[in-house]
């Protein structure tokens, strides 16, 4: 029996000279630098009067917004914010902004929201960014082509109005010349008339010889030759005049109302021994 002990004896000597030798061991060993002590961050103070006011201003701005007054809800949803700082309520904000049909305003406030959410929900957010995006730019395309419509109603507005300004004016050069062609005729007019009041008649005062010839009385002479006076400077005078006013009339009627029809008219008058006259031609 002491023979079979031995072994167990053994054991328990060299188990003890373990223990005895582990904190010799450990002692020797380096200590490792002692762990910094973990900050906690500090929860919110659900007393604090601010946190306490913002959450009843949420409140409010849900009860509105589910009344439909999404404007009132923004405000009140706002004042919540400055005193909570809380990025959920952006979302909220974002949404009213949204009902209102400002999609601008509605992507910057879901934009603020989208860099604080959680990373699950960022999907759903790209993808009402996405929408939000596609709305914006129909709403700017839209505004342009209403814009162009506007700009193009109003431009011709104008031009209606400044035409229909110049429409009532009247070319005063060519007034002028035919106010004066119509005086000048009517001057000539009258030398004709009186051209036949002071000639004398023929068959009084004039009678043919042998031969043929004409002979008038001396006395008669003065007076045939002012009445053919009167009668050529009158003849002159009506035809010109005449010319004159026509030629007035046509730029009146070729230049007035803003009309620029004088590079495609033509006016010039023509004289023969037995009369005269005027060409006009162009396109009107």
């Amino acid at each position: 029996m002491i023979r079979r002990s031995m072994p167990l004896v053994a054991a328990s000597l060299l188990g003890l000279s373990f223990l005895v030798a582990s904190p010799v061991v450990s002692a020797q060993a380096k200590k490792p630098a002692p762990a910094a002590p973990a900050t906690k961050k500090k929860p919110p103070n659900k007393n604090d009067p601010k946190l306490v006011e913002a959450k009843r201003l949420f409140q409010q701005g849900e009860d509105l917004y589910t009344k439909g007054d999404y404007e009132k809800a923004i405000e009140v949803w706002e004042m919540s914010y400055e005193l909570s700082q809380r990025e959920l309520i952006l979302e909220s904000i974002a949404n009213a902004y949204e009902r209102l049909g400002k999609a601008e305003k509605a992507r910057e406030y879901l934009g603020r929201w989208r860099e604080a959410a959680p990373p699950e929900e960022h999907a759903d957010l790209d993808a009402r960014l996405a929408k939000l995006d596609e709305r914006i730019a129909k709403e700017k395309a839209d505004k342009d082509a209403k814009d162009k419509a506007d700009q193009d109603a109003k431009d011709k507005r104008e031009a209606d109005e400044r035409a229909k300004r110049e429409g009532g004016k009247l070319f005063m050069p060519g007034v002028i010349i035919a106010a004066a062609g119509g005086a000048m005729a009517l001057g000539g007019g009258v030398l004709d008339i009186l051209a036949a009041t002071r000639r004398p008649d023929e068959s009084v005062v004039c009678g043919k010889t042998a031969d043929g010839r004409q002979l008038c009385r001396s006395s008669a002479q003065d007076d045939i030759e002012t009445s053919n006076t009167f009668a050529t400077v009158g003849d002159i005078m009506l035809i010109g005049g005449g010319v004159a006013a026509v030629v007035g009339v046509v730029l009146v009627v070729t230049q007035s109302g803003g009309k620029k029809s004088a590079e495609k008219t033509a006016v010039a008058p023509w004289f023969l021994p037995g009369g005269g006259g005027i060409v006009a031609g162009g396109s009107f």
